[in-house]
């Protein structure tokens, strides 16, 4: 027994055991998604027309893309819950500046660059101020809610063509390759799983903490440029829940509370399981305000899970 606990307790073997939970925790989310998809097909035969399943992939790009930064953010054991606000100013933001200067480009610029600015202020609040960020980011959710509706009271509507945006949402597969094969990935991991540890071996955990609120922020701002795209006006009042209903998607794919764990292939699944779950609320004729009380849900239970996973890994570390 003390030969396999040592064996157990070697760097090589811990990271294999966590690949096998991870595999584990990602084959199971695939079959819930499977098993999702048939039930509501049998309730609404529209569901796997190739209509609905574009609706569905086309629904699920927000949240993707603002789900890759919340991975990477909880992959340092950080947080950020001012995107949703986030995303209602950049759309504010976007959709004015473009309708002032007649170019599509600098109304881009100016929502993105409204995202990096919001995410270096949530990065040195936490690295330099020592706020955690839950309490930080809630703080500068109410700052940018309260500022873009000082901002524009009213929405702003769309007097130029911005149909481009819709093909911005296809680069989550870089974002895979950073994330897990790259130095810079495994510096998340690894400030993330223990700080101080990193700090030890070389790494700047808050300049790596900064770029990556950074990096969440600008993500989020994307996002906020395609729902102004969509909704071919900026709106001071969207967004909200959205950061609820990200967290939910990045946690029940497998990424810890505490840091040191998350695949963005888990983190697709999780999205993709409350967004058909979504779909198919509205397909089946159901009260729409079930997804948000579903998003809550699946919180919970994602944090559950999470701390199940934290269980079953020390268990068979320490047997």
């Amino acid at each position: 027994m003390k030969g396999k606990a040592m064996a157990v307790n070697e760097p090589g073997a811990r990271r294999r055991v966590g690949s096998r939970i991870i595999l584990f925790n990602e084959l199971i989310l695939v079959s819930v998604l499977v098993l999702i998809c048939i039930l509501i097909s049998i309730g609404s035969p529209k569901f796997l027309s190739s209509t609905n399943v574009l609706n569905v992939l086309r629904d699920s790009s927000m949240d993707v893309i603002a789900a890759i930064g919340m991975t990477m953010l909880l992959i340092t054991g950080e947080v950020d819950l001012s995107i949703g606000s986030l995303v209602a100013f950049v759309g504010v933001v976007t959709m004015d500046v473009t309708n002032k200067t007649h170019n599509v480009a600098l109304g881009v610029a100016a929502g993105l660059g409204l995202g990096l600015l919001t995410g270096l202020v949530n990065g040195v609040v936490r690295t330099k101020l020592k706020v955690n960020s839950l309490i930080g980011t809630i703080a500068m959710m109410m700052v940018l809610r309260g500022g873009v509706y000082i901002y524009r009271v009213a929405a702003v509507q769309n007097y130029h063509s911005l149909d481009a945006f819709f093909q911005i949402g296809n680069g989550y597969v870089a974002f895979l390759f950073i994330v897990t094969r790259t130095t810079i990935g495994r510096r998340l991991y690894a400030s993330g799983g223990n700080a101080t540890a990193a700090r030890i071996s070389g790494i700047d955990v808050d300049r790596l903490k900064i770029g990556t609120f950074m990096t969440a922020s600008l993500l989020a701002a994307v996002a906020g440029v395609i729902l102004v795209s969509r909704m071919n006006s900026g709106q001071p009042n969207a967004g909200q829940g959205f950061e609820i209903s990200v967290v939910a998607g990045v946690i029940l794919g497998g990424t810890g509370l505490g840091g040191g764990e998350g695949t963005l292939i888990g983190t697709l699944i999780g999205v993709f399981i409350l967004k058909v779950i979504n779909n198919g609320i509205i397909l089946l004729g159901w009260n729409q305000d079930l997804q948000i009380v579903i998003a809550g849900a699946v919180l919970i239970v994602a944090v559950y899970l999470d701390n199940k996973r934290k269980a079953a890994r020390a268990l068979i570390i320490t047997t």
